[in-house]
């Protein structure tokens, strides 16, 4: 019952937005919200691991921007080396995007902290327009597990880059809450830099589920 609940909760959380959806004229798309769902599921005492992530943007909580799906299957080569496929489908207001995902994410953990590099190599199309493209993200990511309590607060940053062309940068400020053991509540701050174009900041919240 106390499952069922919490994805209700995160049901709802994941619809508020939509629901309260609106065009306008003239809006400013420097503010808007991203909201997830992602579930983790180890099998059993093998290396491999699978997940599932949705997430929906919007501008300033009145209008939807975007939504994806990311299905990705993986293995933990070292406890503290893992390396993951995955593919996205993204739906856009105009057209659809395609992407094809790797990732090799190395984890060091000391006490309550935890350090993570992850490097990502992204490939796109967009049958629509016949658009494709590349881009490598880095990320790196601090984490600290508060002493008695359920809070888990971290700091990340992400370049995304492709060749010698820096395209933008996430800077991240954040927290997980684990409602449970199966069960964590994630929330953060983004500072979005872009190349040739206006910052963002997202709030974002989610649930995550490790089942």
């Amino acid at each position: 019952m106390r499952f069922l609940r919490s994805i209700l909760i995160a049901a709802s959380l994941l619809l508020l937005p939509v629901l309260s959806a609106r065009a306008q004229e003239k809006e400013d798309n420097t503010f808007g919200g991203w909201e997830f769902l992602e579930v983790f599921h180890d099998f059993g005492n093998s290396p491999f691991f699978a997940g599932f992530y949705f997430e929906h943007d919007n501008f300033q909580y009145r209008r939807l921007e975007c939504w994806y799906t990311r299905t990705t299957l993986g293995v933990k080569i070292f406890p503290w080396l893992k390396a993951d496929v995955a593919y996205d489908f993204m739906r856009e207001p105009s057209w659809i995007t395609h992407r094809a995902v790797l990732d090799l994410t190395a984890t060091l953990k000391e006490g309550g902290f935890k350090v993570s590099v992850r490097e990502r190599y992204m490939r796109d199309w967009t049958p629509a327009t016949g658009g494709s493209g590349n881009v490598l993200r880095s990320r790196l990511k601090v984490q600290y597990s508060i002493p008695g309590t359920r809070f888990s607060p971290y700091l990340a940053a992400e370049v995304f880059t492709w060749g010698d062309v820096w395209k933008k940068t996430r800077h991240y400020v954040a927290c997980d809450y684990d409602i449970s053991k199966v069960v964590q509540l994630e929330a953060y701050y983004l500072y979005y830099a872009f190349n040739g174009i206006p910052a963002e900041h997202v709030l974002g919240i989610g649930i995550n589920f490790y089942i």
